[in-house]
């Protein structure tokens, strides 16, 4: 029944007028409506964006439709049966090895810098990272997000050999350990060592576009990789960034990390996304895009967010890091019920509970 019942909303940006006009006359003809900019009908614009409402049936009927129409349109077609038929992925592989989502998995923040915003010199020594990461162990982490280079707002970058010797020693501990160990790096040369010391997956805060060998080496281990959305740099990308349409321009972005991602060789079914919260984005940005989390939840690939202890949570309550626990929690909530599969937090024990009890009322049914 969700066919005929479920309404559905699919946007082509870009399209010319003659595209816009056949698009929208099939869509009548299958019970179904688009809509089109003004000037699209007498051919007085360019371009035009297309948003297609209808079921899933009547979409499907359209894709079929397009199939034989001029203009591009079968292509067009082609990509709207593939996104119909396309479903979010309950499981991802990382070096030959499935990881299953049906539950939303923890990842703690490890960070082994002496300037990470809200831990950093905690966990430089031996000692010290051993105690935190049998604490991540016995708190319910399912992941280990190891990081060697503070990425903050205004951060400097270091060198891939600092980077290196910083994370080897938590990587090397936390395999014997057994966790599953993500790398948070943008630099090739750092996640070849880290893979080479056993680390399953590569967290590129920049979606592959800061360092061109960064999919390669992914692809040669055959690692999980997440991409992520970033505008501009660490260093700078919280000076007044701004956005076309701010939904749209992620998700591009996010796609076409995924494609360079395949392209080089990584499965399509190792890759995940991360909006990038607190990346070059406002407090207003960040919110958006949590309010509309659906968005990207909907693309095809497992979801990973990362809110903990940041400015969208400093910005509303006015606490240092710290201190944002209860906001963090907040947020990680409404992520969890929307749908997200990785919850990258600092907070292990109340992390895990929070995942538990959420997780349960999304799931619930109507029985009685």
């Amino acid at each position: 029944m969700a066919e005929k019942a479920v309404a559905r909303a699919v946007k082509i940006c870009g399209l010319k007028p003659s595209q816009g006009n056949i698009i929208k006359q099939e869509a009548l003809a299958c019970g179904i409506d688009a809509a089109v900019c003004r000037g699209t009908v007498n051919c007085t614009v360019e371009r035009t964006d297309v948003l297609i409402i209808g079921t899933e049936r009547g979409l499907k009927a359209l894709s079929g439709r397009l199939a034989v129409q001029p203009f591009g349109l079968p292509e067009i077609g082609r990509s709207l049966k593939s996104l119909l038929t396309k479903s979010k992925k309950r499981s991802f592989f990382s070096c030959g090895r499935e990881f299953s989502l049906e539950k939303p998995l923890l990842m703690g923040i490890f960070n082994v810098t002496p300037d990470s915003f809200s831990d950093g010199g905690k966990f430089t020594e031996e000692e010290a990272m051993r105690a935190r990461l049998a604490e991540f162990a016995a708190q319910g982490a399912d992941m280990a997000d190891i990081g060697g280079e503070s990425t903050r707002p205004g951060s400097d970058t270091v060198s891939h050999e600092e980077e290196t010797a910083r994370i080897l020693p938590a990587v090397q501990l936390a395999k014997k350990m057994d966790l599953f160990v993500s790398i948070d790096t943008y630099k090739s040369k750092t996640a070849l060592k880290a893979l080479e010391n056993g680390a399953d997956m590569i967290n590129d805060i920049s979606g592959l576009t800061f360092d061109k060998d960064m999919a390669k080496v992914c692809a040669d281990f055959g690692a999980a990789l997440c991409v992520m959305h970033i505008k501009g740099e660490p260093k700078s990308m919280q000076d007044s960034p701004v956005y076309g349409n701010l939904l749209e321009d992620v998700k591009n972005f996010l796609y076409d990390s995924a494609d360079a991602a395949v392209k080089a060789g990584v499965r399509e079914d190792s890759i995940i996304f991360d909006p990038g919260f607190g990346f070059g984005k406002t407090l207003k940005d960040n919110h958006v895009i949590l309010k509309y989390l659906e968005e990207f939840t909907s693309m095809g690939f497992p979801l990973l967010v990362g809110m903990s202890r940041k400015s969208m949570v400093g910005g509303i309550t006015e606490k240092p890091p710290q201190e944002r626990l209860i906001g963090t929690k907040s947020l990680e909530a409404v992520a969890v019920f929307k749908g997200a599969d990785i919850i990258r937090s600092h907070d292990i024990a109340e992390t895990a509970e929070m995942i538990k009890v959420v997780d349960y009322l999304r799931k619930a049914g109507c029985d009685a």
